[in-house]
This record gives C-alpha cells, sequence and structure tokens, in this order.
C-alpha cells in the first residue's frame, strides 16, 4: 500500500495561490497591454493628433508583460519545480536507504536508479504545474473571459464555447499518453539497470571476452525502450500541435466578430487587432490547462512510485518480533532451517538446517562449502535478509541491528580513506595490526587497479574492527591477506573475547583454538563442533 501523505501533489498553502496569481498576472498584462494598442490604433483612424501618452501606456506594459511572463511566468513555477525535485530527491534516498533488505528486493537496481533520478525530478515537474502553472492559467483564462465581454459579449460567448472543444480535442490523445506512461516506467527500468550493469562490469567484461554478450544484451533493452518511447513521443507530439492548429479556427472568428462589429458601425478597426490579439493571448492558458493536466495525469505513475518508496521505508522488516531484551542472552540464537529462495520443498533451494547460537563476548567461527548458507547466516543475524527465509524460531538481540558488518566483496568509494570509512575514525591499534602502509595518504578510486585485493580487504576489516558496536560480523576476514598480516589479526581478535562478541566465516583453522563455538555446514546441516 501507498503512502499517500507523502509527495503530495496539491499544496493550497498562500505561497502557492500567490504564485498562481503572478502566473494569471502576466497573461493579463499581455491583454492589458493589446487593448492599449487597439485603443491606439483607434485613435489614429479617427485622426487624433496627439499619442505620445497612450503609447508611452502600451510600451510600458508591453515591458512589464514580457518581464512577468519570464520572472512569474515562468521563472517561479520552474524555481518551484526544482525546489520540489530536490527536496523530493533527498527525501527519496533516505528512504531507500532506510528500507528493509527484503523491501528492497522487490525490485532490480534500474527501478531504484530511474525513481531516485527520474521520477523525483518529474514529480517537482507536476507539482508546479498542479500548484501553480494550471491555478493561474485557470484564473488567467477567467480575466481574459472577463475582459473579453466588457469588449464585446460575443466574444466572451466565443472563448466559453471554445474552451471545451479545445479541452475534449486534445483529451483523448492525453489519456492515451497517461495510460502509456505505465508501460514506458517497467521498460525504462530494464534499460537503466542495463546501462548500470555495462558501466559497474565493464573490465569483468572485458577479462571474460563478453563485451558481444552485453552489447546483445544492452540492444535488446535499448530496442524494447524504443518502441515505447516512439509511441509516447508522437502522442506529446499531438498534444503540442494542435493547439496551434485550433487557435486558427478561434483567431477566425472573434476576428470575424470584430470586423462585423467595425461595419456596422459598433466598434472601431482596433477592435479586429483587440480581438486577434485576445484569440492569441487565450490560446496560452488553454494550452497550459490542456497540456499540463495531461502531463500531471501521464506521470502518476511517477508519483505512486515514490510513494511506494515513502511505504517501504516504514514497512517494518520483520526482524522487530524477533529482537530480545539489549544485551540480553544469547545475542542470538537460531533453531530451524534457512532458505535461499521463498519456494520451499523440493522447488526451492534449502540451505542449512540446524541450531546456531552466539552469547555475549564470545568469538565464534562458521565454516562450510561456498554456496553452503555462511554469508546468509550473516545477513540474517545483521537483519539485511528477510525473516521468512528462516522456517523454525529466532530470537535476535537489538545490537545486532548495527552490529560491525564485514561485507564480500569489499565497498570502496571514491576519496581518501578518512571518507571510506563512512564517518568513523580508525583504531589506532587495528591499523597497526593490518599495517596499512601508504594507504591513510593515498586517493582512493573504484576502480579495481586502484587498490589490491589485500588493501581493498584491509579497509573493509579497518572499517569494520574501528567501530564501536559490541558485536561484529566478519565474512572470511583473511580473505587476501599476506601470512604475516592474517596471523596477527587472528592475535587481534582472540584478544576480543570477553570484550566483543565476533561472528567469522573462515575456510581455516586459525582462529579454532581461540574460539569459543565452531560450527560447521555439513550435508545441509549446521553442526556445532566445538
Amino acid at each position: 500500500m501507498t503512502k499517500k501523505s507523502e509527495y503530495p501533489l496539491v499544496d493550497a498553502s498562500v505561497s502557492n495561490l500567490a504564485k498562481a496569481l503572478g502566473v494569471a498576472a502576466s497573461t493579463m498584462l499581455a491583454a492589458a497591454t493589446s487593448i492599449v494598442v487597439g485603443h491606439v490604433v483607434d485613435q489614429l483612424s479617427s485622426g487624433v493628433p496627439y499619442l505620445g501618452a497612450p503609447l508611452a501606456v502600451a510600451l510600458v506594459l508591453a515591458v512589464a508583460s514580457a518581464a512577468a511572463t519570464v520572472f512569474l511566468g515562468e521563472w517561479v513555477p520552474t524555481w518551484l519545480g526544482v525546489r520540489r525535485f530536490l527536496d523530493g530527491a533527498m527525501t527519496c534516498a533516505k528512504e531507500i536507504l532506510t528500507a528493509s533488505q527484503r523491501a528492497f528486493s522487490r525490485h532490480e537496481k534500474g527501478h531504484f536508479v530511474n525513481v531516485l533520478m527520474n521520477s523525483t525530478d518529474i514529480y517537482g515537474t507536476i507539482s508546479a504545474c498542479a500548484n501553480v502553472r494550471i491555478p493561474g492559467a485557470v484564473l488567467a483564462l477567467l480575466g481574459i473571459v472577463a475582459i473579453a465581454a466588457l469588449i464585446d459579449p460575443l466574444m466572451s460567448v466565443l472563448v466559453v464555447v471554445y474552451a471545451p472543444v479545445f479541452w475534449f480535442a486534445l483529451r483523448l490523445p492525453a489519456r492515451s499518453l497517461a495510460e502509456l506512461q505505465r508501460d514506458v516506467l517497467p521498460v525504462q527500468d530494464a534499460w537503466l539497470g542495463e546501462s548500470k550493469r555495462i558501466a559497474e562490469n565493464k573490465r569483468s567484461a572485458n577479462a571474460a571476452g563478453a563485451e558481444g554478450y552485453f552489447s546483445a544484451r544492452y540492444r535488446e533493452r535499448s530496442e524494447a525502450f524504443l518502441r515505447v518511447v516512439t509511441r509516447y513521443r508522437f502522442l506529446e507530439l499531438l498534444i503540442s500541435s494542435l493547439p496551434a492548429l485550433l487557435s486558427c479556427a478561434l483567431a477566425a472568428a472573434m476576428m470575424g466578430v470584430a470586423a462585423w462589429r467595425c461595419l456596422t458601425g459598433g466598434a472601431g478597426v482596433g477592435q479586429v487587432l483587440v480581438a486577434y490579439s485576445l484569440a492569441q493571448i487565450v490560446q496560452a492558458p488553454l494550452t497550459v490547462i490542456a497540456q499540463r493536466v495531461a502531463e500531471v495525469r501521464g506521470n502518476l505513475p511517477h508519483v505512486e512510485r515514490l510513494r511506494e518508496v515513502a511505504s517501504a521505508a516504514i514497512e517494518p522488516s520483520g526482524f522487530e518480533a524477533l529482537a530480545t531484551n539489549p544485551g540480553g542472552t544469547p545475542v542470538a540464537r537460531l533453531d530451524g532451517t534457512l532458505w535461499a529462495t521463498p519456494e520451499r520443498g523440493a522447488e526451492g533451494k534449502r540451505l542449512f538446517a540446524g541450531e546456531f547460537e552466539l552469547r555475549p563476548g564470545e568469538l565464534v567461527v562458521v565454516r562450510g562449502a561456498n554456496g553452503s548458507g555462511k554469508s546468509r547466516l550473516l545477513d540474517f543475524l545483521r537483519g539485511l535478509s528477510d525473516p521468512a527465509d528462516l522456517d523454525g524460531e529466532a530470537a535476535l538481540a537489538p545490537e545486532l541491528i548495527d552490529a560491525a558488518y564485514l561485507t564480500y566483496p569489499v565497498p570502496v568509494f571514491a576519496g581518501d580513506l578518512a571518507y571510506n570509512l563512512l564517518g568513523g575514525a580508525a583504531d589506532p591499534k587495528v591499523a597497526e595490526v593490518l599495517d596499512l602502509g601508504d594507504l591513510p595518504e593515498r586517493a582512493i578510486t573504484d576502480q579495481p587497479l586502484n587498490l589490491s585485493l589485500g588493501e581493498r580487504q584491509k579497509l573493509g576489516l579497518l572499517r569494520a574492527l574501528s567501530r564501536p558496536e559490541p558485536v561484529a560480523l566478519l565474512d572470511e576476514p583473511l580473505a587476501n591477506l599476506d601470512v604475516a598480516t592474517g596471523s596477527r589479526l587472528c592475535a587481534y581478535l582472540a584478544g576480543l573475547c570477553g570484550s566483543k562478541t565476533v561472528v567469522a566465516i573462515m575456510h581455516s583453522d586459525d582462529l579454532d583454538a581461540a574460539a569459543d563455538r565452531i560450527y560447521e555446514v555439513r550435508d545441509g546441516r549446521l553442526t556445532r563442533v566445538k
């Protein structure tokens, strides 16, 4: 269920009303300019010798109209849209980071890239439309109808009749555009996901000689995206072109009324010019209303996606029910079967079955073959999976949710060492154990050749073991370390017994002597061997 209180479309604030009035004022100034110019023409045709004052007024109004159109009509709503975009992007990023892992796993990465970059941008645009541009256009339209009624009631009747005709002419393509938007987004997700995959895996693709494979997949996703976007762009073009065609009919009708009044002696020649100008001016708010309403409707799926992210951010992870009292004994206890897939039995993939216990201050070693579920066990302890993956019972201390976690592969971010500690500070003792060399002085990038695998491992260990949390989860802490560093690290971890709770996934017996408990995954069962 989407969280509709987040990312509202309509904000009926005084500030937005003032902005909408500003949009209307820019149009009304243009109408006033045309009336004054028409008056000047009438004066000329009647032989008035001095027109300095009316011309000066017309010039002032023209300049004011142009300035108001740029600032009040365009810049103010554009600024509001950008502000909403950036605020929405910051909120969305926090919500993605806050969402539970099982909620995040419902979509691939391309979906969230699309939401964070495109949906937030579009939300800002349609928010400005719904709160400023459309209300401002409606006010401007009402103002023009009132002006037309003062000049000639028949002209105002023409505008009132023309408005629904114009609306219904654009309704069908606008509705089709809104329906097509729902088809565009999933295809765009897939295309963005493939684009991200190419950028992330270029080195691996080159090393494996898989350039053709990645190119073929990208071409397939691009062609699917192109087919949908072509239809979408055609409907957009149709909606943007129809107003110009329809405006000719209104201009001809209004000028015809003015010419008839002129011939019958009921109006001056200048009224023909005013009629033409009003026909052109009224087209602007009508077009804004029709196009912007279509834009808002067509992009509602983007708002729904943002609200879905907001709902995911407050969705319970499921681990809350497994939490025991802080500092409780044990820190963790699991008894049951851990699955890698939502399916069970013969249709699913069972990782292991058995019992696991972790007590405060213990060093616990978990061993087993690759793919046996060791890393999934750490994810479960850390609350980074779905509690429904376990068929059985579990009790987890709350401090596990914030446990220091060495994951594999180690994430690296462009910057220096301090930046890669992600807000933490290096523990001098840990830095000494790991022998960082010149790493503290080097510029770090996320490129594979910038850091060796061993340096990446040291960075991950420094990040995890420098944190003050009472629990540390280490996924293969000795991976890619030289023998001397690995030996010092094992001695350091052994010295933490009693002061910090540590779970280490190992493929060797280096920590066996110091371990309080040792578990092994054998033939699909998790068994305690020490």
